[in-house]
């Protein structure tokens, strides 16, 4: 071989080397969040799963048809990767779809991108896989605030960045200790935190009595449904719907097991009148 053409293929050989090492490098960033919806707690410590147990959970994520909400870089369409992820019983049985969101010191306001995820019972955060912690493969390793968003509990947001890289970084919201951005954040139930319930009209605030007010929103649900042709208050409408505050696979009025008392006892434990109002604290 000419002097040359070895030192050609020597250069090949680094650049390609050189290159799959910067690819393995630098392919995206992982995050495990934790996190306890409070809607769905159990006096065990777990979280319900009778969206999952009842067939009621989408394969595919739901956020993108819902209103106020919007996937960045890349994130949207999730699918579960088999059914068999929701045939996992257990602490590790799935209770609902969760977005995740990273976001940067430079604009708070805007992500730089989301992942539709899978919450289980014990509070992981895991990727549509049912196993896996939640990757992002177009972003580039480093500082981000890490939050999380459910469909009808109001989400949160760490109050500090974290060095993200393709090793995954554990980010534990339901530990008190933990700052979060904003003030009121989450709910503190004895040692752990958990969600905000309550937001049917999916904006970023829980209203239980005044204007804009999301009881509203559940008793426009129930009684307006077709399949409640008379309009009975206190009729059980079976399904995947926001309104459907505590995730049992009913979105109930008046009567036994209703979603409208959880946010009256709640704005009444949380802020000692039923006119409460809890804002989002996300930017």
């Amino acid at each position: 071989m000419k002097k040359i053409d070895f030192l050609k293929t020597t250069l090949l050989i680094t650049f390609l080397v050189a290159t799959a090492f910067n690819l393995n490098a630098h392919n995206g960033v992982m995050v495990s969040p934790k996190l306890y919806l409070k809607g769905a707690m159990q006096p065990n410590g777990l979280m319900r799963d009778a969206l999952r147990a009842k067939g009621l959970l989408p394969s595919t994520e739901p956020y993108s048809a819902l209103p106020n909400f919007q996937h960045y870089g890349g994130g949207g369409g999730e699918t579960i990767s088999s059914p068999a992820v929701f045939q996992v019983t257990g602490s590790n049985a799935i209770v609902d779809w969760v977005v995740v969101e990273l976001r940067s010191d430079n604009s708070l306001a805007t992500p730089v991108a989301t992942r539709a995820a899978l919450l289980q019972r014990d509070g992981d955060v895991v990727a549509v896989d049912g196993i896996s912690p939640v990757r992002f493969l177009s972003v580039a390793p480093g500082q981000y605030h890490v939050s999380v968003r459910h469909r009808s509990h109001l989400g949160v947001m760490t109050e500090q960045a974290f060095n993200l890289t393709n090793i995954t970084t554990v980010v534990d919201f339901s530990n008190p200790a933990m700052p979060l951005y904003g003030s009121n954040a989450c709910a503190v139930n004895g040692d752990h935190r958990e969600l905000w319930l309550g937001d049917a009209n999916r904006d970023k605030r829980v209203i239980h009595m005044g204007p804009f007010n999301d009881t509203y929103s559940l008793f426009s649900l129930v009684v307006g449904t077709p399949a409640n042709a008379n309009h009975n208050v206190n009729y059980m409408l079976e399904g995947y719907f926001v309104a459907d505050y505590n995730l049992d696979g009913y979105a109930i009025f008046n009567g036994p097991n209703n979603d409208r008392a959880l946010t009256f006892i709640q704005a009444g434990m949380s802020c000692n009148f039923v006119n409460c109002i809890l804002v989002e604290q996300i930017p």
